[in-house]
Formats: structure tokens, sequence, C-alpha cells
């Protein structure tokens, strides 16, 4: 459908000018001779100088309008912010195309769990694996390979007992560090703590996860049980676990 063409609607004659031209004569936005033509043809037209009037008269020629006190409603109106589901709508509906990308995103996305997502002040646990003469930190979520050699470093936010435990897709529970029966457990708070020692992988594939352990008023190291696959082991009240997620997907060629 085509829309409608204003430059046709008049009252008056069929050489009377259009409300859209004495609209732009009554703002002051035609050209000089456009203007001039219309203005000689008010000077003959009772029927368009009636209507030129009205335009010039403004709220006074609307009967019952008192025209401050609309005036004062619209200032009142643009001083106010508006509703807040209108505020909300106007925010909002540029960023919907975007929202909408986001959301495909956030659903195909798949489940990893990064290092910088856990609570601020909470107990981390870093993973390194060891190659050649350096070390690299791992992701959690990210691959291993069975007989790969890792190291730990934790940050803790106050002292106590700390462990990492380890729970195999089996559900089986074992103990990553400390690796010796006379292993000092008891740290100090502190971030990037290193944990002495190096732990091999074993040669089974499948997803591991290691909970780093900290236990702030133990003062010995505590009993854990294991929960099940996928699932942080039962400790003493009071200790926190904090996951780490392991994919040992099988030899290097």
């Amino acid at each position: 459908m085509s829309p409608p063409d204003f430059t046709t609607l008049r009252q008056g004659g069929p050489g009377c000018p259009s409300d859209l031209s004495l609209d732009r004569l009554h703002a002051g936005e035609l050209a000089k001779e456009a203007a001039q033509q219309i203005e000689q043809h008010l000077a003959g037209c009772a029927d368009c100088t009636a209507r030129m009037s009205e335009r010039r008269a403004g709220f006074d020629a609307v009967d019952g309008v008192d025209p401050r006190a609309m005036l004062a409603r619209i200032r009142t109106g643009l001083d106010q912010p508006p509703p807040l589901h209108r505020r909300l709508l106007r925010y909002f509906a540029p960023l919907a195309v975007a929202a909408t990308a986001a959301v495909v995103f956030v659903l195909v996305r798949p489940e990893v769990e990064t290092p910088g997502t856990r609570m601020k002040g909470s107990p981390a646990l870093h993973v390194f694996r060891l190659a050649g003469d350096h070390a690299e930190e791992m992701v959690s979520g990210g691959a291993f390979t069975p007989g790969d050699r890792i190291r730990f470093a934790v940050d803790l936010p106050q002292e106590g007992q700390v462990m990492v435990l380890g729970v195999e897709s089996s559900g089986a529970l074992y103990t990553a560090w400390p690796r010796e029966p006379e292993q000092r457990t008891h740290l100090s708070a502190g971030n990037a703590i290193e944990l002495p020692g190096a732990v091999s992988l074993d040669a089974q594939p499948g997803r591991e996860t290691l909970y780093l352990v900290h236990c702030p008023d133990s003062s010995a190291p505590p009993r854990c049980e294991s929960t099940g696959p996928g699932t942080a082991p039962s400790c003493p009240k009071g200790c926190i676990s904090t996951p780490f997620i392991m994919d040992k997907q099988g030899l290097r060629p």
C-alpha cells in the first residue's frame, strides 16, 4: 500500500493551496517565490484566508482549550522521566538483534569451567602441566593425556588444611596431593602457593575431576569419601571443595 500524498489534501476549490502548503507557509519553510504565490491567492480567497487564520491563531482557534495549561503539562512531561516500561523498551529495543544472537551463542557453547569464574575470596586450584624445562597452566575442562606430569598451586583466603583429591570417571576417590604421608598440609593464607611434588596421570582415559579441599578450622588432614562420579567428595563440615576438570583423551600418537 502506497503512503498518502499530503500535497493533495486541501479544502476549498481545486486551485486552492493544500493543507501542507499552508502549514509550510506558516512555518516559514517555503521558498520566497512559492510563498508569494500563496500570499497572492490568500488575498483573493476568503476560504483560504480563514484556513490560514486558524493556523496563525494556534490553540486560540480551539474552543475550551487553555494554551497556557496545555503547555505547562507538556513541559512537566518533558521534565519527568518516562514510565519504567517505556524506559526499558527504549533501552532494550536496539539490543533485540544482538540479544538474540547472544542467546544462540550461549546455547551452543560447550560447558567448560574456566579460571576466574570462582567467587571472590574463595580457594582456587591452579594446575600446571610439565613440558620439558617449563610448565604451562591448564584450563579446567581442557584436554590431558595419560602420562602427563602435573603440579599444583593454590590460592587460599585463610590458613587451614589443604588436600587435592581426584574423582575418576568410575567414581573412585584418590589423593593427588599430598603424595607423602609426612607432607605438611597446614598452609598459611596467600596466592599462588606452590604444592611440592608432581603427579603422573595414569593410563585410564575419561573425565576426571580434581578437588581442592580447604578446611580452615581443621587441625588435621580431613577424611573425605566419594559420592560418585562428577560430584564433590563428602568432607567434614566447614571444608570447601573447589573443582578442576580434566579430560583425559588417550595416548598421544
